[in-house]
């Protein structure tokens, strides 16, 4: 009869347990199926946030080589419009030659026109007057000589200023053609130094676009991480709730237990003895519990390297306290700096290690609050990831909070 009412008192107590353990589960679920669709999510906006990069690194390769080539254009135009310059400077020099060279021809052939013109009005008597005034033969000879050189004279003159200007007008046309090859090539190079800046300017506006859809994908990202670190807190928080509950549901068992004991005990008057109770609180229940170390890791090594950290911000699900963490996170990255594994949810952190009864709590012990951890640092302080409003906090009251367990994992 006895046993039967102690079954029917627990099945009591794991029906109600039962009911929380089912919505919270749905609860749990629902986040992890949150949290692998975000995943899922997060992993195809990485692949596009890829694939965008080396697109946009693609482009900006063809705009580097682009602004190049460009360049180049640029150095060559200069080049060749100083080239064009001097050009027309020794085209300009030369048309100056070419008009004296005919002007020098027109005198000398109006000059030679003139002697001509003079004889022929003269007839013959210039010269016969001439030649009957010689003294002797060898002056008239001289003379004949004479108006032979002066007419041979005119004509070679006249010869060379005609040849002057047609090599003159000979170098005239060639520049001509010179420049008019360099004017060709200037606006065939202002031509591609336009076409280039046109197309550097698309492809810019297509940088633009790559940048843009970055951007947004991004923030995508960003919302996707936020929405899988949310979940793991939710994740976590469930885990420890219904590690609280499976911890409440055994208590709640040994109650019944021994509430029933102690019904079955009063009937038979054996209660004597026990009227004063059990007054041991704690996982501990009382014992003077101080396990031995197992490793050689110093404490207060340990607290030292957790105070680098004091004044670094909260966050929830973080784990690394140089940019933010909770308080699983921060004594899970604390520990593991020493080569010490354990858990990084802080339910789980209960069951780690030895149990110490805290009387005998030393440096590096891990102290264990309802929902909760911190490292104890001795003389009755912790070091801790106290929450979103205090950051990692350290010199803190170990006992601010009632102390469900002390472990040690050094």
């Amino acid at each position: 009869m006895k046993s039967k009412r102690l079954a029917a008192a627990l099945l009591v107590v794991v029906l109600c347990f039962s009911q929380f353990t089912v919505a919270f589960a749905n609860k749990k679920t629902d986040a992890q199926n949150k949290k692998k669709e975000a995943e899922e999510n997060l992993d195809k906006k990485n692949e596009e946030i890829d694939k965008i990069q080396k697109e946009q690194q693609s482009l900006q390769n063809e705009i580097d080589q682009l602004d190049s080539q460009l360049v180049q254009v640029m150095i060559d135009l200069s080049t060749l419009e100083e080239e064009l310059a001097t050009k027309q400077d020794e085209l300009a020099q030369t048309q100056e030659e070419l008009a004296q060279a005919q002007a020098d021809e027109a005198n000398q052939y109006e000059a030679m026109k003139k002697r001509i013109q003079f004889m022929y009005e003269n007839g013959d008597s210039t010269m016969i007057t001439s030649f009957l005034e010689a003294d002797n033969i060898s002056d008239m000879l001289n003379r004949v000589e004479y108006f032979n050189e002066m007419y041979s004279y005119d004509r070679q003159l006249l010869v060379t200023y005609q040849q002057t200007k047609e090599q003159v007008a000979a170098l005239e046309q060639q520049q001509e053609t010179e420049v008019a090859q360099l004017q060709q090539t200037q606006a065939d190079y202002q031509t591609a130094a336009t076409n280039y800046q046109n197309t550097i300017a698309k492809k810019q506006n297509s940088m633009d676009g790559f940048g843009e859809k970055l951007k947004q994908a991004q923030e995508l990202a960003a919302q996707y991480q936020d929405t899988i670190s949310q979940q793991n807190t939710v994740i976590a928080k469930e885990e420890e709730r219904e590690a609280q509950e499976r911890e409440q549901a055994a208590r709640a068992a040994a109650q019944a237990a021994a509430n029933q004991n102690n019904n079955s005990h009063s009937g038979t008057g054996s209660s004597s003895g026990n009227s004063g109770g059990n007054s041991n609180t704690g996982s501990s229940g009382g014992q003077n519990l101080n396990p031995a170390h197992t490793t050689s890791v110093s404490g207060s090594a340990v607290v030292q390297y957790a105070l680098n950290f004091v004044g670094n911000p909260y966050v929830w699900g973080g784990k690394d306290p140089n940019t933010g963490a909770d308080c699983s996170g921060f004594t899970s990255y604390v520990y593991g700096r020493f080569g010490i594994s354990i858990p990084s949810y802080s339910y789980a952190q209960r069951s780690v290690g030895q149990e110490v009864s805290y009387e005998n709590a030393q440096p590096g012990d891990l102290i264990c609050y309802a929902g909760h951890v911190a490292i104890y640092m001795g003389n009755g302080q912790i070091v801790h990831a106290k929450g979103t409003a205090y950051g990692i906090v350290g010199y803190d009251n170990a006992t601010y909070r009632p102390i469900i367990t002390v472990r040690r994992v050094l």
